[in-house]
Formats: C-alpha cells, sequence, structure tokens
C-alpha cells in the first residue's frame, strides 16, 4: 500500500510497512533549542523503546502470523504507533492477535485539566 504524503517532491512516496514490536517502555525527552537539530524552540519528543518481533513483514489482520525471534530494541516516535495488539504462546511461538483493521487507530490528545 502506498501512503498519499510525499517527503518531497524528489522524494519517492512512502510505503506503509508492518511491524510489530513488544513495548519495553516510554521515554519523555524535552531538547532544547538546537541549529544541529533544526529546533527552534524546546522540543518535546515522546519515543517508544520497543524489541521488534521478527515477522518477515506479515499483516496479522490478513494472514495468520507468528513469530519465536525477536531483534535488537529500537527507539521509535510513538506517534508512528497506530495500535495495540495482542499474542498468544503455542510451544516455542507466539501468535499475534491484531483487530485493528480500519476501524481503530491510535490517537494522542492533550490531557484535559478537569477543574471542578
Amino acid at each position: 500500500m502506498v501512503a498519499n504524503n510525499h517527503r518531497g517532491h524528489d522524494q519517492p512516496p512512502q510505503r506503509r510497512q508492518i511491524f510489530y514490536g513488544q513495548l519495553d517502555c516510554i521515554l519523555d525527552l524535552e531538547l532544547p533549542a538546537s541549529r544541529t537539530l533544526n529546533l527552534t524552540e524546546p522540543t518535546r519528543f515522546l519515543l517508544a523503546v520497543m524489541i521488534p518481533c521478527s515477522t518477515g513483514g506479515r499483516d496479522a489482520t490478513c494472514e495468520v502470523t507468528t513469530y519465536s525471534n525477536t531483534t535488537t530494541p529500537i527507539a521509535i516516535d510513538l506517534r508512528t504507533v497506530e495500535c495495540v495488539v495482542g499474542r498468544v504462546q503455542r510451544g516455542n511461538e507466539w501468535g499475534i492477535i491484531d483487530r485493528s483493521g480500519d476501524f481503530a487507530r491510535t490517537v494522542f490528545v492533550d490531557p484535559v485539566d478537569d477543574e471542578d
């Protein structure tokens, strides 16, 4: 599936890729303004540290997807997480249960202060 967003007119279109992983922790980082990082003001970043599952790029919404190995932990922008899925163990393998489809996507909202 090709996404509709382009990184620029001289860049190829981005392609949607499926990755599954185990969430290890979430990092809350506040970086100061920096020319090197092209930040004009202090900026907050939320990073998900995850352990990728070796699934061969399969999509568990369309086909049976299992894994028995994981790879090295990585930190990703939390905004790239689209949904949360489940897993079930069978022997030495884990099966991914992904019922997200087109109807369930992660949405980040600012907290609302309740003054009552």
